[in-house]
Order: C-alpha cells, then sequence, then structure tokens
C-alpha cells in the first residue's frame, strides 16, 4: 500500500498520522488542508470500467449531525470518477459494476490503532433495489501484511473508499480497500469556502492518484 499526502488550502484542523505500512514517503505543497491517497498497487485499475457511488454518506459524530455537504461531496466525487471514463451505476441496475465506493464524514475526536490486514470500519455497496447498509458490520481490510498505523481525525473529515466487490472475504467480513482518501479539516469552515475546498481537495486526490487510469 503507498500513500501520498499533499497540503492546500488554509491550515489543517486535523491530523491524519499514518506510521509504519507505508514505504513510499509523503509529498508536501503547503503547510495547509491534508489530503491523503492509499492505494493497493496490486490491484489493475485498467479493468474497471463500471462503479457504484451510493447517494448515502455515513456519518460517525457526537450529537448532532449535518448533511449539508453530503449532495455536493457525492456530485464532486461522480465527476472525478467520471472524468476517469467510469460509468456511474445505481441500485436498480441489475449489472453488478467493477467497483464500489463508500464515503464517510466523521464529525467527533476519535484515535485508532491498526494491524494489517484489518482495518475496522462499516461497509455497504451495490445490491440491486438496496442501496445501503450493505454489509453493515464488515470490516475494511488491506491485502498486506506487517506494520501498523494510527489514525486520528475531528470534525469535518472526509474519507471514502474504493474496492472491488469480488474481493470480499465473507467468511472473515472483511471488504479489502483498492484506493482510498481523506480530506481533514473540511467541514469546519463557513459554507461561503467550504464548498471550495471540498471541489480543490477531491480534485487533487484524483490529480494525485494517476494510477487510477493508467
Amino acid at each position: 500500500m503507498k500513500k501520498t499526502l499533499t497540503k492546500i488550502g488554509a491550515l489543517a484542523i486535523i491530523v491524519f498520522a499514518l506510521t509504519s505500512c507505508y514505504p513510499g514517503g509523503a509529498e508536501y505543497t503547503t503547510d495547509t488542508d491534508l489530503i491523503v491517497t492509499n492505494y493497493d498497487e496490486e490491484y489493475d485499475f485498467n479493468t474497471v470500467q463500471t462503479y457504484y457511488l451510493s447517494e448515502n454518506i455515513y456519518h460517525i459524530a457526537e450529537g448532532d449531525t449535518t448533511t449539508k455537504f453530503d449532495n455536493f461531496i457525492i456530485d464532486k466525487l461522480a465527476e472525478n470518477f467520471s472524468a476517469l471514463g467510469w460509468e456511474r451505476i445505481d441500485s436498480t441496475s441489475m449489472v453488478e459494476p467493477d467497483v464500489d465506493v463508500v464515503v464517510t464524514v466523521a464529525e467527533i475526536t476519535n484515535y485508532n490503532v491498526y494491524s494489517y490486514p484489518w482495518y475496522g470500519g462499516w461497509g455497504w455497496y451495490w445490491k440491486s433495489s438496496n442501496d445501503f447498509n450493505y454489509y453493515p458490520y464488515y470490516g475494511w481490510g488491506y491485502p498486506y501484511y506487517g506494520g501498523s498505523y494510527v489514525t486520528s481525525y475531528t470534525t469535518g473529515t472526509i474519507h471514502w473508499r474504493l474496492f472491488d466487490p469480488d474481493n470480499v472475504n465473507e467468511d472473515e467480513e472483511i471488504v479489502y480497500v483498492s484506493w482510498e482518501g481523506a480530506l481533514n479539516g473540511l467541514l469546519g469552515t463557513t459554507s461561503s469556502t467550504t464548498e471550495d475546498r471540498i471541489t480543490t481537495g477531491l480534485n487533487q486526490a484524483f490529480k494525485q492518484s494517476p494510477y487510477l487510469s493508467e
């Protein structure tokens, strides 16, 4: 699994720390918002032609949650996937997509320590006429062993994971991730700037992930 980090915009509110498992190091531009992307080097993204992206975002929060930017986040992700030439599949389709994308927004402060190949989380993906909370208790996994890492995030972290539905271990209840990204702190600002920061951050995440279209 390789990692790319880029900082843009205003001062970051959140720190997303990953250690001991990413040999590629990090790339920084300015001391600002943090964008992190990871991917499975063994996965062939050239095989991807279709994807499923639910209209629902899973919110992890203490107290009340805001869904004000949910549609905007989904739309911007869809724009970037479409720019790759991928076709979006909805829940009414009888054709299973090549990959599924799950989006989470964290509105709490949380610290976790993970060791490969398991990653705790929530899972749901495409299933005809039932597009939410499929595999709701499965953990997220990566096909690597050795090392561990720590993550911490606070209000407004956007985190998405892309996985191949054929790469799910149902016996162990693990969904293996092919690509993931996170934007830290973007929902902690005013409405007038948040959409611009989301757009810039998501565009940068795809820009620093050229393997998606190579």
